[in-house]
This record gives C-alpha cells, structure tokens and sequence, in this order.
C-alpha cells in the first residue's frame, strides 16, 4: 500500500485516536491530581477543551469518509436506484458547497485581527490554532464529500452502459 494510498484510508481515524487518547490521559490525570493528590492541573482543562473541538471537527471528516453521518432516508428509499444515485449527486453538491462556503468564512473570521491577536487565558496559545479546526476539518469533509461524488457519478455512468 503507497503512503498516499495509506494517509487517505486512515488520516483522521490516526488523528482522532490520538486525540481521544490524550483526552482521556488529560481527565484522567487531572481526576487523579484533584481526589488523589488534592492538586488540580491548571492547564489540564483547558488543553482538553483544544484537543476535543479538533477531535470533533476530524470526526465530521471521518464521518464523511465512512459515510457514518446521520441521514433522513424516508424520500430517499421510494426512489429507484437510479434517482437514488442522482439524488445522491445533488445532495453531495450541496453539502460540498456548505463546506466550502465554511471553510472559506472561517478562514477569514481566523483572519480578523481581534481574533488573530487573541490568546488563550491558561496556555498562552494563539486563539487562531483553537479557530482553525473548523476550516481544517471542512475542507478535510470537502475533499470526502468530493470522493463520495466520484464514486456516486462512477456509478451513474455504469448504470447508463
């Protein structure tokens, strides 16, 4: 299997776990120090907080990536297998199109200077770093959205031969 070929199957499940993980050691340790060693880590919540809305926002693009979102099928189940397959079409267009416009709009909300000039209270860490989660994540479900599109117009192409 290429690195490419590698990165693309398993990027954000990596990523995820890897922050879930550390999530989890983060409330661990800060529940051990707080009851066991009557000292809480000041820092431990707020890095939990960081490490949890990136968690989020790759778990949208592995959702994408696996077709795991939440879906309202009931219009779409009378429809025969073509009209699915178009329906499909439309539906990941315009979820493409959300995703760009996100995308975009965060990238120039992170961009403002009262936003860029933030800091985080506890870490010291660029309130931008925090912000960019969203932008990263929707344009990681852009790029899902537009493989599942491929393969949904692959199809449509067969069902015609």
């Amino acid at each position: 299997m290429t690195l490419v070929k590698w990165i693309d199957l398993n990027i954000e499940k990596v990523l995820a776990s890897t922050l879930l993980a550390a999530i989890v050691l983060l409330i661990f340790g800060n529940v051990f120090m707080r009851y066991v060693m009557n000292a809480s880590l000041s820092w431990g919540e707020e890095l939990t907080l960081w490490l949890f809305v990136w968690f989020v926002w790759l778990g949208v693009s592995y959702a994408f990536h696996t077709g795991d979102h939440v879906r309202i099928t009931v219009l779409r189940d009378i429809l025969s297998d073509r009209a699915r397959l178009v329906a499909d079409v439309v539906i990941a267009l315009l979820v493409l199109g959300f995703l760009v416009m996100l995308t975009i709009e965060c990238i120039k909300l992170i961009m403002l200077p009262f936003v860029a000039s933030q800091t985080s209270v506890v870490l010291g860490l660029p309130i931008p770093i925090l912000y960019a989660s969203a932008p990263v994540g929707a344009a990681l479900s852009a790029i899902r959205v537009i493989q599942h599109l491929i393969r949904t117009l692959r199809l449509i192409a067969e069902t015609k031969a």
